[in-house]
């Protein structure tokens, strides 16, 4: 039997949806939640920001927080994922994946995805749908894909 798994992402929450045709309604089948994913980079840092003077003059700056603290964050939740993934996929659990993810999330994931697992893609939307019921899911794949695979 053909297993169809969607990936439903963002920075913050993934859902893992199975469906025998992009046709069929998907079933939950797994939620991972990163709690720092939804938090202002500010809030990932445990002090005040530093603070800097101008080369001249008497004028000092709050230096801004590193912006790669989200970015790292984003980083190993997709490590988190992926590793979910192509454990599910060694396993025999699904044969072909479809990717809805927010835009920045969808870039992450490209570059992480095994050859293994992106051999597995049939397609990407890059569209932040957590949240979603699983009907708009559906709605949103038919949409796209404009028959059943």
């Amino acid at each position: 039997m053909n297993k169809i798994w969607i990936l439903v992402a963002n920075q913050a929450k993934a859902q893992i949806y199975a469906s025998k045709r992009l046709s069929s309604k998907p079933l939950l089948v797994d939620e991972l939640t990163n709690e720092e994913g939804a938090a202002h980079p500010r809030d990932l840092v445990s002090d005040a920001p530093g603070r800097a003077f101008d080369s001249h003059g008497q004028g000092r700056h709050a230096m801004e927080p590193n912006v790669g603290v989200k970015e790292e964050n984003t980083r190993r939740f997709v490590k988190e994922i992926v590793e979910q993934l192509r454990a599910a996929h060694l396993h025999g659990n699904f044969d072909r994946l479809v990717v809805l993810a927010a835009p920045a999330m969808l870039g992450v994931l490209r570059k992480t995805l095994s050859k293994d697992l992106k051999s597995t893609v049939i397609g990407e939307i890059p569209k932040d749908m957590i949240g979603q019921k699983a009907d708009r899911i559906q709605a949103q794949l038919e949409q796209v894909f404009e028959v059943a695979v």
